[in-house]
């Protein structure tokens, strides 16, 4: 019996050879006991795909036999990779690698129960919810006191609530829809620049108030930098973790799954910052991201901190990603991600974990087949394959390296637009599979790009703290989305989502009254009322508002105060001119 039949056998009977015993008499053996038992021979003529070169020494990692499509078959090897040298495994001689795929059979959707009457609050209380807001008050309060503690009072501070921290981050949100230079734009006497949706929710000197004293966790209990406890993130550790685990419980992703870096924008001074070339967000906090490729649904993150001490073997890239999928192995899915996170090994290891890989890859890591060409013909490809991975180097405008697992080696038809229109055009099925489901990430960066939530500021951890929210808010739309039904599932946009987010927020019922200085809640019961009149208000001297109104200044140019006001209308108004102006103009 020739070499071929003997291989041919092996596979047919899903023979294993002992890797531990390298002579040459375990072939020769093999072969006298394929005769003597009378196994099934091939008809001669019969064609077969499978490289005359293969080495028996290269043994290769089989799927699972249990399942239906584990049985290898003389044109569909089955996945793995050489225990020895890696390159002498790849061959020319390329199978469907789509066939061996194990189906993908996990539900996809929402996991929430909420009906599809359920308005956008409902959804962003799914990830924001009374536990959040509760800690965050505790901890802002906590952290006022300890301030005043150590640096004395503050007589223009007095302790948050739920309503308060609700009302300035629905005011933080507001900033990145309707956007000014600054932010004490939107409190301005002048009618012209006077923001209604942010001035009649809270006062300024209220709304800064809580910006100074916002906290997360308590800041006294923080262990020092150089301890084994140390927390680079540990200001907004459990805010962090509980968005996560959100974002993880109430949402089961589809096939394809995308990993890649997001940047959290920000220059100050930080002992972890990344810089990223060629990037919209150059500079700032890097973190690692993983998303369904079709929504930008943020399933898992975690921020890149610096170099980790312990030994990464297989490389941080390796690292990341098997982290990120950990909870979406060994169910189908298929992993998209650039050449910064793939290698070999790690298609290897998520093939072992029934999941699939398709990526850019460098041409310098190891195993890879394929060396880097400078020049080389437009239009050039060439695809080998090692069991279910298969590598493609495709010359377009540039050349292209690309490691996948989860499409057959083969060419496709598409159509790309150029300035003479629509032209044909020719390439690998991996590059099509690739571009449909690499850019989840990108999705969800788009989303943040639009209506930022915040300002910026000194602070390093606010901004991870937006970030948080951020993904809180674009996961709440994609939910409900994804929720409704498809009627609905077109009508709602990201926009619209916001803006009707903002006006239920403050649509609700609260114990406290909206705003003390504003004429929103003036007018409690008729002008001409002999209720109202002009007492002194408690507290110190505020702003004349009939004069911020008509822009009236002091001589030094600044706001004109006085400690009187009307009761009833709850607003600092000057005695005579004002008082009545002010009256006059809220007749109905």
């Amino acid at each position: 019996m020739g070499r071929v039949q003997a291989m041919e056998m092996l596979f047919s009977t899903n023979a294993t050879i002992d890797d531990s015993d390298n002579d040459d008499e375990s072939d020769i053996d093999l072969d006298v006991n394929i005769i003597e038992e009378g196994e099934e021979e091939f008809e001669d003529g019969e064609d077969l795909d499978l490289d005359l070169d293969l080495d028996f020494s290269c043994s290769s990692r089989f799927l699972d036999s249990r399942s239906k499509k584990s049985r290898c078959t003389k044109s569909n090897p089955s996945a793995g990779s050489a225990t020895q040298s890696a390159e002498s495994c790849w061959t020319t001689e390329t199978g469907n690698v789509r066939d061996w795929m194990i189906e993908f059979e996990e539900e996809v959707g929402g996991i929430h129960g909420l009906p599809d009457s359920s308005t956008p609050l409902d959804y962003f209380k799914l990830f924001i919810d009374d536990d959040i807001i509760d800690m965050i008050v505790e901890q802002t309060n906590l952290y006022a006191e300890q301030q005043q503690r150590n640096k004395g009072p503050d007589k223009y501070w007095k302790p948050v609530d739920q309503d308060d921290i609700v009302r300035f981050v629905y005011i933080n949100m507001y900033f990145g829809i309707v956007k000014l230079p600054n932010t004490r734009m939107y409190w301005l006497g002048n009618k012209m620049w006077r923001i209604e949706g942010v001035a009649a929710v809270m006062g300024r000197c209220r709304f800064e108030k809580i910006r100074q004293y916002i906290h997360l966790m308590d800041k006294e209990k923080m262990p020092p930098r150089g301890s084994i406890e140390y927390d680079p993130i540990y200001k907004v550790r459990n805010f962090y973790n509980k968005i996560k685990e959100k974002c993880k419980a109430l949402y089961k992703p589809g096939k394809k799954l995308s990993v890649d870096e997001a940047m959290i924008g920000f220059r100050g001074r930080l002992f972890f910052p990344e810089y990223i070339k060629n990037k919209p967000t150059a500079c700032g906090i890097k973190v690692w991201c993983l998303a369904e490729a079709e929504t930008g649904y943020i399933l898992e993150y975690n921020v890149y901190t610096g170099k980790d001490k312990a030994p990464m073997r297989d490389g941080l890239g390796h690292k990341v990603v098997m982290q990120l999928a950990e909870p979406y192995l060994d169910k189908g899915h298929e992993i998209f991600c650039d050449n910064f996170f793939s290698s070999i090994k790690l298609g290897e290891d998520l093939l072992d974990r029934k999941t699939y890989i398709c990526s850019t890859i460098r041409p310098n890591r190891k195993g890879w087949p394929y060396e880097k060409v400078k020049k080389a013909p437009k239009g050039q490809c060439l695809m080998k394959q090692k069991g279910m991975l298969v590598a493609t180097q495709w010359t377009d405008k540039r050349q292209v390296n690309l490691l996948s697992s989860n499409a057959d080696p083969v060419m496709a038809t598409v159509q790309r637009r150029t300035k003479d229109g629509l032209q044909d055009i020719i390439i690998p099925s991996p590059v099509l599979a690739y571009n449909s489901g690499m850019f989840g990430v990108d999705l969800a960066d788009q989303y943040r790009s639009y209506y930022p939530i915040g300002r910026n500021g000194k602070k390093w951890w606010r901004y991870l703290m937006w970030f948080c929210f951020q993904v809180a808010t674009i996961n709440s739309y994609i939910l409900m989305k994804r929720s409704t039904n498809s009627n609905n599932f077109t009508l709602l946009n990201h926009l619209n989502f916001r803006m009707q987010l903002l006006e239920e927020m403050m649509s609700q019922k609260r114990n406290k009254r909206a705003l003390t200085e504003s004429p929103s809640v003036a007018g409690k019961c008729k002008p001409s009322s002999s209720d109202h009149q002009s007492r002194r208000m408690p507290g110190r001297q505020r702003r004349c508002f009939q004069c911020a109104e008509e822009g009236k200044k002091t001589g030094g140019g600044r706001s004109s105060e006085t400690c009187f006001g009307c009761h009833m209308c709850d607003i600092h108004l000057h005695k005579g001119y004002c008082f009545a102006k002010f009256h006059e103009s809220i007749k109905n």
